[in-house]
């Protein structure tokens, strides 16, 4: 993203950086000044900033040319006084003027754009801020925090969140809103019911960080990968057919050649398919298990790798009353999250089975990464934790979207088939929900031992969120 206004957004983080380690912010004394145009504070601020503030109150769009020095310096001055209410009541106005601005000077050289945050002083003020885009499904929230004054703009406090980077991606609205849409369709396809993944016995090494032994798994291999990918292929033509926007698999299935293979064949028959195709995970093993990985490939409109969602979260399981762990990310390293904004979808990010279930890493991610739709593509023998998550963030705005396999059934040689009566979930909150209906929020989809598809060809499920609004 060609930012040329790194400096306004520098300051903006400063602001913020100085307003929340005040920690005195309450939305009842920031309304006190904003409504009272007589007060002290904002006659002040009105006449130090006559380019961000109109004499009615309300804020002025700036302009390029009213960035001089002498702009910046005013603000340096007000953070100089230390005035905690003068720096919301500037962060308020700075927010929204600086709208036009930006759209003027930022724009796509492509219909994707990459960048982590608009302000070049991360570092320094551990604030990121991201440019706001609407989501359609997004209620009002009731808060008493600062990101409640901002309208235009939000920030992540890395101070909360330390052993993470975001990723911001942004794409052009026109890939998803082709003229004018009501539902954002969503598919998820739990592929097949046969064994599919090739795991390991458990093996030993010793903890890099307490010396100690532990057992571990890896994934050795794809039993039947001609016949998955096959299976991965047609159901991306069902989905892209039925009109789906996004379509996620599950976990594990995947390989880097089923992926290649895929995006070759959708390159060459140019069959219409979702926008994004959440692929199935791709678990990578690697030479003496140093740097094995499992993530989770986004394919942009059937052509290309838009970006490749690392698993952080350390899945086990318990043999003999021992826990087995997932042989990856033996190198403790900052997770990168990776996060779509699309204006009328709002923000959508990948958390990979057990980066999901796992509580302090989930309400992390929600809390400070604000995303209204997350994706879980899952290799679970569990259905219980899951199902109970489906509505947890309705509160933040934030649909979900969990598909599981019935090949994981397997794994557990029918003991738990309770388990295996869903296979996924996806929410639909909107703002034309009927709260008299009990399934307004949820869609819930059969699994292996109450399905009624007679091939896994046809495995493939669908959910919509309304984009309307209520009348």
């Amino acid at each position: 993203m060609g930012n040329r206004l790194d400096k306004y957004f520098d300051w903006m983080a400063v602001l913020i950086r100085k307003v929340l380690d005040a920690e005195q912010f309450s939305d009842k004394d920031f309304q006190s000044i904003l409504c009272d145009k007589e007060n002290k504070k904002y006659l002040n601020l009105r006449c130090k900033f006559p380019e961000l503030i109109c004499e009615s109150g309300t804020f002025k769009s700036i302009r390029r040319m009213d960035l001089k020095a002498s702009f910046y310096e005013r603000i340096k001055c007000t953070v100089m006084e230390e005035d905690v209410y003068s720096m919301q009541l500037l962060l308020y106005y700075m927010d929204r003027a600086i709208e036009d601005c930006f759209q003027t000077w930022i724009g796509f050289e492509d219909d994707v754009d990459f960048y982590n945050s608009l302000n070049q002083n991360l570092k320094e003020t551990h604030i990121g801020i991201i440019k706001k885009v609407k989501c359609k499904w997004e209620h009002t929230t009731v808060n008493n925090n600062l990101r409640g004054i901002l309208s235009k703009f939000y920030f992540i406090d890395y101070k909360k969140c330390q052993d993470f980077v975001v990723k911001n991606i942004v794409l052009d609205p026109q890939m998803i809103f082709r003229g004018e849409k009501k539902l954002f369709r969503i598919a998820i396809s739990p592929v097949t019911r046969e064994k599919a993944v090739i795991f390991s016995d458990p093996y030993e090494r010793k903890n890099e960080r307490t010396g100690a032994r532990q057992y571990l798994f890896r994934v050795e291999g794809i039993a039947n990968e001609d016949e998955i990918t096959k299976k991965v292929i047609t159901n991306i033509h069902k989905a892209g057919k039925s009109g789906a926007d996004i379509l996620v698999f599950p976990e594990m299935l995947g390989t880097q050649k089923m992926l290649e293979r895929t995006i070759a064949l959708l390159q060459k028959e140019k069959k219409k398919c979702p926008c994004l195709i959440v692929f199935p995970s791709i678990w990578k093993k690697t030479e003496a298990d140093l740097e094995n990985e499992n993530k989770s490939a986004v394919v942009l409109n059937g052509e290309r790798v838009l970006f490749e969602q690392k698993k952080y979260g350390d899945f086990w399981y318990s043999k003999d009353g021992i826990p087995i762990y997932e042989d990856i990310n033996r190198e403790k390293q900052d997770q990168i999250l990776y996060v779509i904004h699309i204006e009328g979808l709002g923000r959508i990010c990948i958390l990979i089975c057990y980066d999901y279930l796992e509580e302090e890493n989930r309400e992390k991610i929600i809390k400070n990464v604000c995303p209204t739709l997350v994706c879980s593509p899952s290799f679970s023998t569990g259905s219980f934790h899951f199902k109970i998550l489906s509505g947890k963030y309705f509160d933040q705005n934030c649909n979900w979207v969990w598909c599981n396999t019935c090949a994981a059934e397997h794994e557990v040689k029918g003991q738990k088939e309770e388990n295996f009566k869903i296979v996924g979930a996806i929410t639909t909150l909107s703002k034309v929900c009927d709260l008299t209906e009990p399934g307004t929020f949820e869609n819930v989809y059969k699994g292996r031992y109450a399905c009624e598809k007679e091939e896994c060809e046809q495995c493939i499920y669908y959910g919509e969120i309304s984009l309307e609004a209520r009348n």
